[in-house]
């Protein structure tokens, strides 16, 4: 495994994702028992009945038409495709209680109280619910987005890379301690940012010394490096190690 990089891209009014991945399309609440009038509910049909009532060829022939493989008795109703297999699997159907709640169904004045019962950790932003073709394209036009207009996460490099050790060898604070800062989870800031694009131009001075092989395996990771670095001075936000 590697190390990687990233932006806190939220802190910029810059970042084009940055509304969305601010913006909760649908919470997780422990007790749903409290919402109960705004969670989602799910129709669960019970194949073991259906099939009892209905015949297992019926079934299949259900299953097949909507597509769908499952394991065990349980089918979600909403994975059935036609409405006349809906109406026949119906009556064995019954209404069951989630945890999540969609954030647009819930009245202004509420808002506020579900957000605080929420685990937001489990939940899910507007960001997290576009397709991925729609991410690439936002990416592509952020000027945030350091990594070749990817994105701004990028690749540190492997576990293997001999830049810890070399910046550990030239005295360099930053990029010696990258593994420690990825363990702690440790925001550095947009000051950081400055130091590590100067920690970059040692390593590059420095590194000839080393010999070719050296340069040529480090070069990668530092124009990673200057770009993620740089792009964080320039918009005034902090990064990070994983």
């Amino acid at each position: 495994m590697g190390l990687n990089m990233a932006l806190t891209e939220i802190e910029s009014p810059k970042s084009l994702c940055r509304d969305r991945k601010l913006t909760m399309a649908k919470v997780y609440v422990n007790d749903p028992s409290k919402w109960a009038d705004l969670v989602e509910v799910d129709t669960i049909v019970d194949l073991a009945a259906a099939r009892k009532k209905l015949g297992e060829d019926r079934v299949e022939e259900i299953l097949k038409r909507s597509r769908v493989k499952v394991e065990g008795n349980e089918l979600y109703m909403e994975k059935v495709k036609e409405e006349a297999d809906r109406k026949a699997l119906s009556p064995f159907a019954k209404a069951v209680k989630t945890n999540w709640i969609v954030m647009s169904n819930v009245p202004k004045a509420r808002k506020e109280a579900v957000l605080e019962a929420s685990v937001l950790e489990n939940s899910v932003t507007e960001w997290d619910l576009l397709e991925f073709d729609e991410m690439y394209e936002t990416c592509a036009k952020c000027g945030l987005s350091w990594d070749n207009k990817k994105g701004c996460v990028g690749n540190f490099g492997p576990s293997t890379s001999p830049v810890p050790d070399l910046a550990k060898k030239f005295k360099l604070n930053i990029l010696s301690n990258v593994e420690n800062l990825a363990s702690k989870k440790k925001v550095l800031t947009s000051e950081d940012a400055e130091a590590l694009l100067k920690e970059v131009k040692v390593l590059r001075e420095k590194t000839p010394a080393e010999g070719k092989m050296m340069v040529r395996r480090i070069d990668g990771t530092l124009n990673r490096l200057e770009a993620m670095a740089g792009c964080a001075k320039e918009n005034g936000v902090g990064f990070y190690f994983f």
